[in-house]
């Protein structure tokens, strides 16, 4: 996606260098286009964390309930189950976003 000519006419203009209407309309649509696509790249980034952290929850809530119930301890497992219930509820927001 990058385009020599078009760098350097950037970095003319953001040095304060004069360039022409023409090439300077070129610039700015180049530059729209690259943050068009460098918001796509660190939304899909996002949506991975976002799908990673759901699944550590959920790991870590089914742990807390198998060592509530082998030491006993119902509130563990209780805190367990309300991890789980919590990481299905990221899970279907994250699987019902645009």
């Amino acid at each position: 996606m990058r385009d020599g000519k078009l760098e350097f006419l950037s970095d003319e203009v953001r040095k304060g260098n004069p360039i022409g209407l023409k090439e300077a309309m070129e610039v700015v649509e180049y530059q729209q286009k690259l943050r068009l696509l460098r918001e796509k790249r660190s939304e899909k980034r996002f949506r991975m964390v976002k799908g990673l952290a759901a699944s550590v929850v959920t790991i870590v809530g089914t742990l807390a309930v198998v060592f509530g119930e082998v030491d006993d301890s119902p509130g563990l497992g209780g805190i367990g189950i309300l991890l789980i219930i919590g990481s299905m509820y990221l899970n279907s927001k994250l699987l019902y976003e645009k």
